[in-house]
C-alpha cells in the first residue's frame, strides 16, 4: 500500500489484487481497518478524517465538571475521562453484589432490579449476565454454572469487604504516625486556600472576616479538618460527626492562620510542625525530630491522591449522617440509593479515581495505569458499600449498629493520604479482583474513539475490524451499522447490562442500521 505522500505499508508477498482508495476532499487517510487472519488480510479500508481534524489523547488538558464538588480536589482541569482498553478478564467469572429494593422499590444507580432485590451489572470485561455473576465476553454461561451458591458469593464479597479495611488498618499501624497527621492536615489546608483564592470569586482577597465566614460554611472545615484532628490527637470521631468544642477550637486556629498567612505555612517542615504544635493539633509527646518524607511531600507537585480518596471517604460519611438526621428511620437501601445519586459518586469518585491515573501516567504502561485507576473505583466501590452499611441504622430501630465506619476512618482511612494510587492499589488488588467492579463510578466520558473512550472489544474474526466515535454532547442517540461480508444471514444479539435487549438480523452481504438513545443504554455495558 502506498499513499499520496509517498509512504508505504507493505507485508507478505505482493499479489496482483491492486486499489486506489481516495479520500473525500477536505478529507485525510487516518487509518485502516478490516480483518485479517494467519494467512493474511482479506478485507481491509480506509479510515478517512477531516484535514483540520486532531487527534485525541487520554492525557489532553479537560476542564473539570461544574457538576463535581468545589472543594474536594485543588485543580481545575484533568485529563480525558476514557474507560481505555479493556484489561484481560483475570478469572472465569465475578461475583455479582445483591441488595433489597429501597422502601420506595429503587436501586441503585449500577444495579438492575430483579424482584425485590437489586443486582449489580455487569462490568466492562465481564458483560455477560450469568446466575449470580457475570463471565467474560463470548463465555458460555451453561459451562460456568457449577456449586457456586448465594453462600459462595456472600463469602466473596465478605472477605473483600474485610481484606481491605484489614489491610488498611495494618498499613496504619506501622506508618509514621506524625507524617500522616501533617499530611492529612496540610492537604486539607491546602484544599482550603485554594478554593478561597481561585474559585470563589466574590469576596476581596484581603477581607478576612468574611472569608473565614465562608471558609466555615465548607465541608473542608465542617468535616475533613475537624476529622484530621480527631485522628492526630487519637480521639475517636463523635457519632453523627457532633465535634467537641476543644475540636473545633483546633480547626478555628488552623483556618485563621491558613486564611492569614497562606502558603507560607507550607514552605518548610518546620512551619508545618510548628502549626501543628501551636494549634494544639499533635500531642506533647510527639517527638521533634525531622521527618524526611515530610519534606519530600511539601515539594513534590503530585500525592494528593490518596487524600483525595479520603476525602471522598469523609463525605460519604457526612452524606450518610445527613441522610439519617433527616430521615432517622431510613432503611440501608434507603441510604444505599440516595448515596448512589448524589455528586459524590456521579462526579467526585470518577474525577479523582482518574486524575490519579493522570499522577502515574508518565511511570507506567497505559493499560497498566487504567488497571491501577480501575482497581481504585473497586476499593474505593467497597470501602463506601461498608461506610453505608455501617453508618445507617438498623430497620428504623432505636439502636444504630456499631459505628465501625467511624472506627475505620480513625484507622485504616487516615493512612490512605500517604499512599500513592499504586500502593492503594496493589494492598486491595488480591480482596477486590474476584468482586463485578461498580460500573456507576465510570462518570461522564470523553470524546474519543470507540476503542479509547468506551472499551471497544472484539472476540474472534465476526466483529473484527469495528470502528466508530463516542461524542459526549449530541442528540443523544446511538447508532450502530451493521455490514455484512458473509454469505449466510446472521442474527446479532445486543446486550446492555449483561441482558439481551434486541436481536437484529442481518442479511448475507447486506448493511442493517440500529438506533437507540444514551438515556436507553446509559450507564450499562
Amino acid at each position: 500500500m502506498k499513499t499520496s505522500g509517498g509512504k508505504t505499508i507493505a507485508t507478505g508477498t505482493k499479489t496482483g489484487n491492486a486499489a486506489v482508495i481516495k479520500p473525500p476532499k477536505n478529507y485525510q487517510l487516518a487509518g485502516f481497518y478490516g480483518r485479517a487472519s494467519s494467512s493474511g488480510i482479506f478485507c481491509i479500508g480506509g479510515i478517512f478524517t477531516k484535514q483540520a481534524t486532531m487527534d485525541l489523547a487520554v492525557t489532553d488538558v479537560m476542564a473539570i465538571t461544574t457538576d463535581s464538588s468545589s472543594d474536594v480536589y485543588n485543580y481545575n482541569t484533568t485529563i480525558r475521562n476514557w474507560v481505555g482498553p479493556l484489561e484481560t478478564a483475570d478469572d472465569t467469572a465475578c461475583y455479582q453484589k445483591k441488595f433489597d429494593v429501597s422502601s420506595q422499590g429503587m436501586c441503585p444507580s449500577g444495579f438492575d432490579r430483579d424482584d425485590d432485590k437489586c443486582i449489580s451489572q455487569c462490568p466492562l470485561n465481564y458483560p455477560v449476565h450469568c446466575l449470580m455473576e457475570c463471565i467474560p465476553q463470548n463465555a458460555d454461561c451453561t459451562q460456568e454454572i457449577v456449586s457456586k451458591v448465594a453462600s459462595v458469593v456472600a463469602v466473596a464479597l465478605n472477605a473483600a469487604t474485610l481484606g481491605v479495611f484489614g489491610t488498611l488498618v495494618s498499613a496504619y499501624k506501622t506508618a509514621n504516625f506524625v507524617l500522616m497527621c501533617a499530611i492529612n492536615v496540610v492537604n486539607a489546608v491546602k484544599s482550603l486556600i485554594y478554593y478561597l483564592r481561585y474559585k470563589q470569586t466574590t469576596i476581596p482577597k484581603t477581607d478576612t472576616e468574611k472569608l473565614m465566614d465562608k471558609a466555615f460554611q465548607m465541608q473542608i472545615v465542617i468535616l475533613d479538618l475537624p476529622v484530621a484532628v480527631c485522628a492526630c490527637l487519637g480521639i475517636k470521631i463523635p457519632p453523627k460527626l457532633q465535634f467537641s468544642a476543644t475540636i473545633l477550637a483546633v480547626v478555628s486556629a488552623i483556618v485563621m492562620m491558613a486564611v492569614m498567612v497562606g502558603e507560607i505555612l507550607f514552605a518548610s517542615q518546620d512551619n508545618v510542625m510548628l502549626m501543628l504544635r501551636e494549634v494544639g493539633a499533635l500531642n506533647n509527646t510527639v517527638p521533634s525530630s525531622k521527618i524526611d518524607e515530610l519534606d519530600t511531600f511539601l515539594h513534590s507537585k503530585n500525592g494528593t491522591c490518596g487524600y483525595e480518596l479520603r476525602t471522598l471517604t469523609n463525605r460519604v460519611m457526612g452524606k450518610v449522617y445527613e441522610i439519617r438526621n433527616n430521615t432517622p428511620n431510613a432503611a440501608p437501601n434507603d441510604v444505599r440509593v440516595a448515596v448512589s445519586k448524589s455528586p459524590i459518586i456521579t462526579e467526585d469518585i470518577p474525577v479523582v479515581t482518574n486524575h490519579c491515573m493522570g499522577e502515574i501516567w508518565k511511570n507506567k504502561t497505559s493499560a497498566a495505569a487504567y488497571k491501577t485507576r480501575n482497581l481504585l473505583r473497586k476499593t474505593i466501590g467497597v470501602i463506601v458499600d461498608q461506610l453505608i452499611e455501617d453508618g445507617t441504622t438498623d430497620m428504623g430501630k432505636s439502636v444504630t449498629k456499631k459505628e465501625k465506619a467511624l472506627e475505620y476512618s480513625n484507622l485504616g482511612l487516615f493512612v490512605l493520604s500517604i499512599l500513592d494510587p499504586t500502593g492503594i492499589a496493589w494492598m486491595a488488588s488480591e480482596f477486590v479482583q474476584p468482586i463485578c467492579g461498580p460500573s456507576e463510578y465510570l462518570g461522564e466520558i470523553d470524546d474519543g474513539t470507540l476503542y479509547d473512550a468506551l472499551g471497544l472489544n472484539t472476540v474472534d474474526q465476526a466483529f473484527l475490524g469495528s470502528y466508530g466515535v463516542w461524542k459526549k454532547k449530541g442528540d443523544g442517540s446511538v447508532t450502530v451499522y451493521f455490514e455484512s461480508v458473509d454469505k449466510y444471514d446472521v442474527s446479532v444479539v445486543i446486550k446492555s447490562g449483561g441482558d439481551k435487549l434486541k436481536e437484529v438480523k442481518v442479511p448475507a452481504n447486506g448493511n442493517v442500521t440500529w438506533t437507540s438513545t444514551v438515556e436507553k443504554l446509559g450507564d450499562k455495558t
